[in-house]
């Protein structure tokens, strides 16, 4: 069977398709029209979702930002890990331990008691983690504990506003959801996070995609408030 050339109007129409496919993951390659919907009532995006991988705006802002930033063989400590972001740390490591109080990883741990050496890790990776932990000034403090001088710490946590916002008195899953975007957070962070970091011994850069050039913004859909910052950290040498 002979198929037919394409017509003007055939290859009008496939260049459009090209041109509206607008989407791309940085993890999958896979490209698209628009990402799938993500999220709960507080914080619903219809275009956040990879359909392939499942990455979401944080996990394609935090490659795009930090990909030159962080060298190869480090001894990583991955808290709280997603399944998506455990190949690209592995492939930064000489030395990969992951770690998780309730879900699944390589070791049980509490991460306000990290039962680790001092100075035994060069880089920790702990994204939206801290919202959820009750003490996490103790955690910074374990964390600092744990890395080594000049060590990196990547942060990732929802940000609304410059201050943020805790309130011990909400306790049910409804006031919760209200004020902390979901029912297991005990706070919403705002950008002074960065002012509780240094306060913990740790040099801190505050990153956002905000920064980034708008056709990457787009392309890779990460326009959404609250999942922009990533606290880039460096324990003094």
């Amino acid at each position: 069977m002979i198929t037919p050339p394409l017509t003007n109007m055939t290859k009008t129409r496939k260049l459009a398709g090209l041109v509206l496919k607008q989407r791309r993951c940085t993890f999958c390659n896979w490209v698209g029209f628009r990402f799938l919907p993500f999220g709960n009532e507080m914080v619903h995006r219809d275009d956040a979702q990879c359909p392939v991988c499942g990455s979401l705006e944080r996990h394609r802002g935090a490659y795009l930002l930090l990909k030159n930033k962080i060298s190869p063989k480090h001894r990583v400590l991955h808290v709280a890990p997603e399944p998506l972001l455990v190949p690209w740390l592995i492939s930064l490591s000489s030395e990969y331990l992951s770690v998780d109080l309730y879900n699944q990883a390589m070791r049980r741990m509490d991460i306000m008691n990290i039962e680790l050496p001092d100075s035994s890790r060069t880089l920790i990776w702990c994204s939206h983690v801290l919202e959820h932990v009750a003490d996490d000034r103790k955690v910074l403090s374990e964390f600092f504990r744990v890395l080594e001088p000049g060590g990196i710490l990547v942060l990732q946590v929802p940000v609304s506003g410059a201050k943020t916002m805790e309130d011990s008195s909400l306790t049910t899953d409804a006031q919760r959801l209200k004020a902390f975007l979901q029912e297991d957070h005990v706070r919403l962070y705002g950008l002074d996070l960065a002012k509780r970091i240094e306060a913990a011994g740790f040099e801190c850069e505050v990153l956002s995609t905000a920064n980034l050039p708008l056709s990457d913004q787009t392309l890779y859909s990460l326009n959404t408030p609250f999942f922009r910052e990533v606290f880039f950290c460096r324990k003094p040498a």
